[in-house]
């Protein structure tokens, strides 16, 4: 779709984080399935008028149609959200998650797989409310775990294999991933400290 000599891109996205640009803008970024991480500029939004407040919180998946700017994305419009996972304990994975992302992305890369993930957390955050303080644990590390061996800085380990790549988040898999989250946290951490993040 071609809007004012500018081709919009509509994607799927996860919003890392955001903040104050101008009077009544923000500076918003966003994981996308397509694009990978962007910084869009969302001008007006923090007005009570603005449409767009709704669909651009932070740690919300939506439907986000950008303009590539020279130097910044613009955001023109967002649909089908905010999927966002409600409770200060998934809030607080879904802000840590972000945290990591905002570590490993490396500018505009598609990451389908990775975007996959983090939605279908949200969505598993969103669905299931009533999750024990130990399954929180378990989900926390099943999914940085699962996001760094989608990334390569996990090596083979035939007993977290069932861990790891891109499986669905289900209670039976978190009761496996308690058992196992010292191993888990232990293969986290040494990725983490090899590769510098």
């Amino acid at each position: 779709m071609i809007w004012g000599m500018h081709a919009i891109h509509t994607t799927p996205g996860f919003i890392i984080d955001s903040r104050p640009y101008g009077e009544a803008g923000k500076m918003i970024s966003i994981f996308t399935r397509d694009f990978g991480l962007v910084s869009a500029v969302a001008q007006g939004i923090r007005l009570e008028k603005s449409k767009l407040r709704y669909f651009a919180q932070d740690y919300s998946l939506g439907i986000f149609s950008l303009v590539r700017g020279k130097e910044l994305w613009r955001l023109t419009s967002a649909q089908d959200g905010p999927l966002v996972a409600e409770g200060k304990d998934s809030l607080e994975i879904l802000a840590r998650v972000s945290l990591l992302l905002r570590r490993l992305l490396q500018g505009e890369e598609p990451h389908p797989e990775l975007f996959d993930l983090v939605e279908s957390l949200a969505a598993f955050l969103k669905g299931n409310a009533a999750l024990s303080a130990e399954e929180m644990r378990a989900l926390e590390s099943l999914s940085v775990f699962r996001m760094l061996d989608l990334l390569g800085y996990i090596g083979d380990d035939s007993s977290l294999a069932e861990f790891a790549g891109r499986g669905q988040f289900t209670r039976e898999i978190l009761g496996q991933a308690a058992v196992k989250r010292a191993a888990l946290n232990q293969h986290i951490n040494k990725a983490l400290k090899e590769s510098h993040l």
